[in-house]
Order: structure tokens, then C-alpha cells, then sequence
């Protein structure tokens, strides 16, 4: 399967966040008004319910300051890659206890195979796995970087 075919990323497929608050579930409230101003959802209130029922299986906090938390579900009208920056850092309960400053939340259509939504995901964490992928989006918010990067990602 094609790169462009996980992530079919479009100018409105893609959005990067500045995240002002220091707590996950404020993130979360960010993440799905954001995907609201995309119209990319229906039920936004079961979206983030979602996210912070599938935290409390586990931290999506990866460690080295970054998480990757999604849903899957068919709330989701279309998919939506979420990118949130903090400088200050969040509190995400991660395993290292190091606040988290690069966020990302993957949106896939549950019409879609869920398969392909755990693929999204570990596109987005082979993108954001370097320190200096990282630190580029914290430094410059660079979105067309971004998408440049994911879709370069290989097969």
C-alpha cells in the first residue's frame, strides 16, 4: 500500500496546534475543536470522551517528550492528522515523567479498516521518532515540512 494511501494528506487532512495548557485532557478539548473547524466529525463529545477512555488503558505518551494518542471510530467523518506544539510542555503521565511538547492525534473514519488507522499511527511515530524531527516542528511550526516528511516515510 502507497504512503499517499495512508495518508492521503491534503491541505485540510493536516493541522498543527499550539497547545497553551498544561494537561492532556485540555489537548484533547484542542484536538476536537480543531477537527469541528475541519468538519472532519460528528459527535465531538464521544470523540474526546474517546481519547481520554483510551489513555486511561495506557499513556500515549512515547517518552523523549512526545505522544501519539487517535481514534478509530465512526464519529470521524474524514481522517485528520492533529499536531500540537507546546513549549512549556504537557503533563501526559509518560514513562520517562517528561513533559510532553510535540502531541499528535490521528483521526480515522471508522468505515475505514482498522488496520489502516494503526498504520497512521506508526507513520506518525516513525515521522516524530528523531529529536530533531521534534525539535523542527517546535522551533519553525513548519505544516508543508510536515507533510512532506510523512509522506516521504517508507513503504
Amino acid at each position: 500500500m502507497a504512503i499517499a494511501e495512508i495518508f492521503p494528506l491534503t491541505d485540510t487532512s493536516l493541522d498543527l496546534l499550539e497547545l497553551r495548557h498544561r494537561r492532556r485532557e485540555t489537548a484533547f478539548h484542542q484536538f476536537v475543536q480543531s477537527a469541528l473547524e475541519h468538519r472532519a466529525l460528528r459527535h465531538p463529545e464521544l470523540v474526546e470522551s474517546q481519547l481520554a477512555r483510551r489513555e486511561r488503558l495506557g499513556s500515549t505518551a512515547l517518552g523523549r517528550g512526545f505522544a501519539v494518542t487517535g481514534v478509530w471510530s465512526l464519529c470521524v467523518r474524514s481522517p485528520l492528522l492533529l499536531v500540537g506544539v507546546s513549549e512549556r510542555g504537557l503533563e501526559w503521565d509518560a514513562g520517562d515523567a517528561l513533559p510532553v511538547h510535540v502531541a499528535c492525534c490521528v483521526l480515522t473514519p471508522g468505515e475505514c479498516a482498522e488496520d489502516l488507522h494503526m498504520r497512521r499511527v506508526t507513520a506518525v511515530v516513525a515521522a516524530l521518532k528523531l529529536q530533531r524531527t521534534r525539535q523542527r516542528l517546535i522551533d519553525r511550526r513548519d505544516l508543508a515540512w510536515l507533510s512532506n516528511l510523512l509522506r516521504e516515510l517508507p513503504r
